[in-house]
């Protein structure tokens, strides 16, 4: 008799492709080609690496004191670490430590001064960071400061980070089960409805995947729930945990432009308690006013920020300019986590190396979150990969390096924005009716060309 295979109901999945790389794939014409990497490319058509990794990798390769056992835990991590910080004093180089980023250990970024100022750490109190990888290292990615508020985790892939939060705010935000996504992302998934704005409501008794919609102002929305596909892997990992995820868009396809004021409308209307992920809200260019009434919705509504940094650095060149945007949140005392992936900025993409950033009222608060992070990690990861660590920490705890670093980083987004000038000026050479300015306005690896 045959034994039945217990996957027999088991479908295959759909591809998770963009609508852009399916028309693409549909094209008959040979001149085609697809723009839409998810990797800055190099003129030789190969993903872009810093010019610094290739020399770190063979050193890691060849360097015989490295240890590979398990990253320790926080206690033991720390003890270690005050033992590595009494022997760089004693030592005038400082070189790449034998471990990389812990996967539960509390991280302390800089960069952020101004506005942080008044909430400064007691007389007596010490920085938290990073065991394994040096404070410079968090501190010239200029996330935030040196304070005794803020913590992080080293997270697995460019998702880890959402995966770890989504996993903490299902357990310890029960009260919060709507997710609203706000990115620059143009296309999103289908709901049901067409309707531009819509309000969830609960789905009628005839078809639990039809919703009752109401129509506010019209901004280019759209939800998603139930059967719904997210068009965000964030949606995705959010939607896994039972949450409610709609999905909206910063992009205005009429005006060829990020509208600030979807963001600002999206707050006001928001229900209390919910979790807004936001990415590229540093591209947005809100004027003080706009802020001011972003903070106060959020405020009022107690919604919390879960920002995304993908790529800082690569949206106008300057690391700190690329996340100006949390001074405010942080001199307003707001509460949030910030997952920043810190492989695209270093060319490293096969790595996976990323960070979950927690920021919170007081120290007290933020020890008891972290502790809860690190028995996730254990349960999710357990130890995550160090050779990315080991890379990033290297070149960032070497001055040469680290400049070398920065040079080719400010290189790569001058050869971003020639291409969308060269961009621009083909089409006006070709009379393509319109302005084009909007190609050049955009900042970062991806822009909307606004072609039909």
């Amino acid at each position: 008799m045959p034994t039945l295979s217990v996957f027999l109901d088991v479908p295959l999945a759909q591809k998770l492709e963009g609508s852009l790389l399916k028309t693409y794939k549909q094209d008959d014409c040979p001149k085609k080609i697809f723009l839409a990497y998810r990797v800055c490319m190099t003129t030789e058509g190969q993903p872009w690496v810093s010019s610094v990794v290739p020399k770190i990798r063979l050193q890691i390769s060849q360097d015989p004191s490295l240890n590979y056992e398990y990253m320790p835990m926080m206690e033991t991590q720390r003890k270690r670490e005050r033992q590595r910080h009494r022997q760089r004093e004693k030592q005038a180089p400082c070189r790449e430590p034998n471990v990389g980023l812990d996967p539960g250990s509390p991280a302390s970024p800089t960069g952020l001064q101004a506005g942080l100022n008044r909430l400064g750490p007691k007389a007596d109190f010490k920085p938290l960071s990073h065991p394994g990888i040096p404070m410079i290292t968090l501190k010239e990615l200029c996330l935030l400061i040196f304070c005794w508020q803020v913590g992080g985790v080293h997270t697995v892939g460019d998702n880890g980070a959402f995966q770890l939060g989504a996993q903490f705010l299902k357990i310890w935000r029960k009260d919060s089960r709507i997710v609203y996504i706000i990115s620059s992302k143009k296309d999103g998934g289908q709901a049901k409805h067409g309707h531009p704005f819509p309000v969830i409501a609960s789905p009628s008794a005839s078809d639990p995947q039809t919703h009752s919609i109401t129509c506010l102002p019209p901004f280019p929305l759209y939800q998603l729930k139930g059967g719904c596909v997210p068009t965000e892997s964030h949606g995705l990992v959010f939607q896994d945990m039972g949450f409610t995820v709609c999905e909206y868009s910063l992009w205005d396809s009429k005006q060829l432009c990020m509208d600030p004021n979807v963001l600002l409308d999206v707050a006001e209307q928001a229900p209390h308690g919910c979790i807004f992920v936001i990415g590229n809200i540093g591209d947005c260019k809100l004027t003080q006013s706009q802020w001011a009434r972003l903070i106060a919705s959020m405020k009022s509504k107690q919604i919390f920020p879960f920002f995304d940094i993908p790529y800082q650095g690569l949206s106008t060149g300057n690391l700190e300019e690329d996340t100006g945007f949390l001074q405010y949140f942080v001199s307003q005392d707001f509460e949030f986590f910030c997952s920043q992936s810190l492989s695209k900025i270093f060319g490293i993409y096969d790595e996976g190396v990323g960070v979950l950033v927690v920021v919170a009222l007081n120290n007290q608060l933020l020890l008891c979150v972290l502790s809860q992070l690190m028995n996730l990690t254990q349960a999710l990861w357990l130890n995550p990969p160090t050779r990315g660590a080991r890379i990033i920490t290297s070149i960032l705890c070497n001055p040469a390096l680290q400049g070398e670093w920065k040079q080719s980083l400010k290189e790569l987004v001058e050869n971003i924005m020639l291409i969308k000038e060269k961009v621009k000026e083909k089409l006006r050479l070709l009379g393509t009716p319109g302005s084009w300015d909007h190609i050049t306005d955009q900042n970062g690896p991806q822009s909307y060309l606004g072609l039909n």
